[in-house]
């Protein structure tokens, strides 16, 4: 049986940064990774793997709801991260910045307040399905699959965040990871809201090869919201130079009109 402590954390915030849910812009995420971050031994990144699973969690979840609080998304601390940076550019286009006048962006984002969430609220090194046996997450939430987590979520955690989205009006969400389009419009949107979800193509380079293009869907959620899906960062196949990031941010500003 499902635990009813987790299905009060997983409808809720759980799984996100938070920051200012005023904000103009919300970014969203599809989970957090666990990373190696304090360069710990495979065998001692592996015990805090199975810790976390098996005591921090749990914890997490017999809490209930969780609340997040303030947070500096851009703190200068995490310009370390190449995926910090690429969205720091991206919405420095959309402010109206240069993406080549890097440290114009960094001084301006001190001040940016924005939402991040994630759409899923478990974090994982990656995204094979094994690791839920491997973790036996099955005992922790009572779900008994990766994919079961997923519909779990899709039914229930989904609407409680589409709610949330209807409360308080971003003017742009921006979802980062276009194989995860629907997730990201029923998170955002809720079911049966989309009756006109754009498609568009957009070209990096010069050359104009269909390795240099890049796939941007944008739909309105309700009257003030528009959502942008677009590729992750920094993936071979994502936002990964400034020329894209330039086009996307110019056309998401226009979509947005932000």
């Amino acid at each position: 049986m499902i635990d009813p402590k987790f299905k009060e954390w997983a409808c809720s915030f759980s799984g996100c940064d938070g920051g200012d849910l005023k904000s103009d812009i919300w970014l969203c995420g599809i989970e957090w990774g666990f990373v190696n971050d304090q360069g710990l031994t495979d065998e001692a990144f592996e015990l805090r793997k199975q810790q976390d699973y098996a005591e921090v969690l749990p914890a997490q979840i017999a809490k209930g709801a969780y609340q997040p609080g303030a947070y500096h998304y851009f703190d200068p601390k995490r310009w370390k991260f190449p995926y910090i940076r690429n969205i720091a550019k991206l919405l420095g286009v959309i402010k109206g910045l240069d993406v080549y006048k890097l440290d114009d962006i960094k001084n301006a984002s001190e001040s940016w307040s924005i939402f991040h969430m994630n759409l899923y609220p478990i974090a994982f090194p990656n995204e094979s399905d094994a690791l839920w046996d491997k973790y036996h997450l099955s005992e922790v939430t009572g779900l008994e699959s990766k994919p079961i987590y997923r519909t779990w979520c899709l039914l229930q955690r989904f609407p409680w965040i589409a709610e949330q989205v209807k409360e308080h009006q971003p003017k742009l969400i921006i979802g980062t990871g276009v194989g995860y389009l629907t997730d990201f419009i029923v998170c955002c949107g809720g079911s049966g809201i989309v009756d006109d979800i754009h498609c568009e193509k957009i070209v990096g380079e010069e050359s104009k090869s269909e390795s240099s293009s890049r796939t941007l869907y944008w739909t309105k959620v309700n009257e003030k919201t528009t959502l942008v899906v677009a590729p992750f960062m920094t993936s071979r196949f994502g936002l990964n130079s400034n020329v894209l990031i330039e086009k996307f941010g110019k056309r998401i500003r226009d979509v947005a009109k932000i």
